[in-house]
């Protein structure tokens, strides 16, 4: 009996999507979850040649993804063939005997494998309260944020912003812990401040029980490091991937619960999800990971996961930028603490990825010789990693999954898919011209050395006929007019705030604020 099999993940929206629009249809499926089975992922790739779940076969027939599917049920609800597009699945589908043949699409018998464990968080890492009981970082800091005063605070015309004075935190303290001594909740105090969650505005004084001394939470110290909110001093995970892809689950539940049926994200919202805290905490483990122990294939994964992570993560706590001027603020003071060391999405991008080379309309390479971040690079910037890079623009290409065992292949097939659109790439044999993703306008360097030569140099990521078109129009030996789309800057944003790095300043200068 034929089926209908799915490649699935847990928390993926589009699969959700799928699946739902199958059963509203009262049409049965089988579910492959790469999730439970990550080594399906291969046959996955070697049956669809894409990365992106889900992919849907009907029987050995390869429909596509959730587009694709959504598209082919709606076309057999407007045909009505059959009275319903249940019996048009019995008919065509499920009545193919032995199917499907492929041994790529059985479903496993073997027990779903377990993620790798995170590693045990370390005892000392939690805090002792004033009870002698134990409370943990995440939970001490939440308390600290959602309850400790916090406003502009004034001194010799500067304001302190997200700040508080020490006889505001020591009655906090008191009341929060159930503290009956002052001299105690400064203990208690001098303790957290000893653990870092939070310190004088200019870090020049412990904590006193007095109205002109000003203190500052640690979540709210370092506002453009992303994953500041806290200071890491616990265990560290070994295996940078494995840490990546527990971050990549956190923020995968975030996205999907906070996604509407249009596949919009309320990222506002997003802020106020119980997991949202626990994304805060664990991806600060990040300031104590070690690159440089990478190899070029694991840097380069690792790199492009924590990109593409990265600007979720922006986009929910800072903000979406919006004109140029504003995007050129954001990518280029926004950032993460990685290993102890700062960077921000052009240098991620452009200093790491591509082998510190000068970002489009940039007069300087990112990493100057001294900098200790230059001996991180990548000797070689690989073009296909724009096609890989999403910076939370609609014209990015879509968010995948990289590994370094197999970077090359997935890159091969990233490439050739955002090539494929034709948004993105339309060859016009007719008028001999070539249009392009904007793109491969503002890194043409990593494509070829010239403009003339970047025809030929597209070539091995496309094929079918627009392959064909454009080896002809090479042949021909006619001099191929170029042309670029506009890149479309709009989000999947359906509620969030924008960006403006004025507003996230420590301190602003006046008479009064």
């Amino acid at each position: 009996m034929g089926r209908i099999t799915i490649f699935a993940l847990h928390e993926c929206p589009h699969c959700k999507r799928t699946k739902a629009a199958l059963t509203v249809r009262n049409i049965p499926y089988t579910e492959i979850s790469l999730s439970d089975y990550p080594d399906k992922r291969s046959d996955m790739l070697a049956l669809a040649d894409r990365l992106t779940v889900p992919q849907v076969f009907f029987n050995d027939k390869h429909i596509g993804g959730a587009d694709d599917t959504l598209a082919l049920l709606e076309k057999w609800d407007q045909e009505r063939k059959y009275p319903t597009a249940l019996e048009r699945y019995e008919a065509e589908v499920s009545s193919v005997d032995d199917a499907p043949k492929d041994e790529r699409l059985q479903v496993p018998t073997t027990p779903p494998v377990l993620p790798k464990p995170e590693p045990p968080r370390n005892l000392s890492d939690a805090i002792e309260l004033p009870n002698s009981s134990k409370m943990s970082m995440l939970e001490v800091t939440k308390r600290l944020i959602e309850g400790m005063p916090k406003s502009s605070l004034g001194y010799r015309g500067k304001y302190y912003l997200n700040s508080f004075t020490g006889k505001e935190a020591v009655s906090f303290l008191m009341k929060e812990f159930n503290i009956e001594l002052r001299v105690k909740a400064v203990e208690f105090g001098l303790m957290l401040q000893k653990r870092h969650l939070f310190q004088h505005v200019s870090d020049d004084h412990k904590l006193e029980d007095v109205d002109n001394l000003y203190y500052r939470l640690q979540a709210f110290q370092e506002p453009l490091v992303l994953n500041s909110f806290r200071k890491w001093t616990d265990r560290v995970d070994p295996d940078a991937a494995a840490l990546l892809i527990r971050l990549k689950k956190i923020m995968g539940k975030v996205e999907s619960d906070c996604t509407d049926e249009n596949g919009l994200l309320d990222y506002v919202a997003a802020t106020k999800h119980e997991k949202y805290f626990v994304f805060e905490e664990a991806v600060c483990e990040l300031q104590k990971i070690n690159i440089e122990s990478m190899s070029s294939d694991e840097k380069l994964a690792f790199g492009i996961n924590l990109y593409n992570l990265m600007i979720k993560h922006a986009f929910m706590k800072v903000g979406i930028p919006n004109g140029a001027l504003g995007r050129s603020s954001f990518f280029n003071s926004v950032g993460y603490d990685i290993g102890g060391l700062f960077y921000n999405f052009s240098e991620l991008e452009n200093g790491i990825l591509r082998g510190n080379k000068k970002a489009p309309g940039q007069f300087s390479v990112p990493f100057a010789d001294r900098d200790p971040r230059k001996k991180l690079v990548l000797e070689k910037a690989d073009p296909r990693i724009h096609f890989a890079l999403n910076c939370g623009a609609k014209s990015c290409p879509p968010v995948k999954k990289f590994s370094a065992t197999a970077i090359n292949e997935e890159l091969r097939i990233v490439a050739q898919a955002f090539c494929e659109q034709e948004d993105n790439v339309f060859v016009d044999e007719k008028s001999n011209t070539l249009k392009l993703t904007k793109i491969m306008s503002w890194y043409g360097s990593d494509f070829s050395s010239s403009s003339q030569q970047l025809p030929e140099a597209i070539v091995p990521f496309l094929r079918g006929e627009s392959q064909e078109k454009l080896l002809k129009m090479i042949e021909s030996n006619k001099k191929i007019k170029i042309v670029f789309f506009d890149y479309d800057w709009g989000t999947n944003a359906s509620n969030s705030v924008k960006f403006d790095k004025s507003s996230l300043s420590l301190t602003k200068i006046g008479l009064t604020f």
